[in-house]
């Protein structure tokens, strides 16, 4: 299914992208109101606000349902990577899903709330407990252990 899902991985990146931005909108949008000195001009902009915040919730709505789909994959990923390496943390197991649902580090690092350099060290941690090169393409090895008989020589 991860093979199938590309369009749906990038359909994801773009919902949380949106998502954060709209929240940057609203936040500059409620700091303008705090600021307004002019009735009419709080008043226009509190107006607008629910018609903007409805819209962007019907959107969401479409969504969620591919993201719901993605962490269903996620999670059997998730699972099998603990059978076969125990060792992996839970937030280990969470950056090889992010990594092989196709997000830059950068991106899971956004997810996570933490620094592009913590999913870095993560990475080089998972490459360590797998026995991998530290050079090695980890996005690669996740794809090769999901579909061991597809693995690219």
């Amino acid at each position: 299914m991860m093979e199938e899902s590309t369009d749906e991985r990038l359909i994801l990146v773009l919902h949380l992208e949106r998502k954060r931005e709209f929240l940057e909108f609203l936040a500059k949008e409620l700091d303008a109101l705090r600021s307004a000195r002019d009735p009419d001009v709080v008043r226009d902009r509190l107006a607008r606000l629910p018609g903007e915040i409805r819209a962007q919730i019907r959107g969401f709505d479409r969504l969620t349902e591919i993201e719901q789909n993605v962490n269903k994959v996620a999670s059997a990923l998730m699972r099998r990577l603990h059978r076969q390496y125990p060792a992996l943390t839970r937030t280990e197991l969470l950056v090889c899903s992010y990594l092989r649902a196709g997000l830059s580090p950068a991106q899971a690092a956004e997810l996570m709330f933490v620094s592009r350099r913590a999913v870095e060290k993560h990475r080089q941690s998972i490459r360590t407990k797998l026995g991998l090169d530290p050079h090695a393409d980890l996005g690669q090895w996740l794809h090769d252990f999901e579909h061991p008989s597809r693995k690219r020589s």
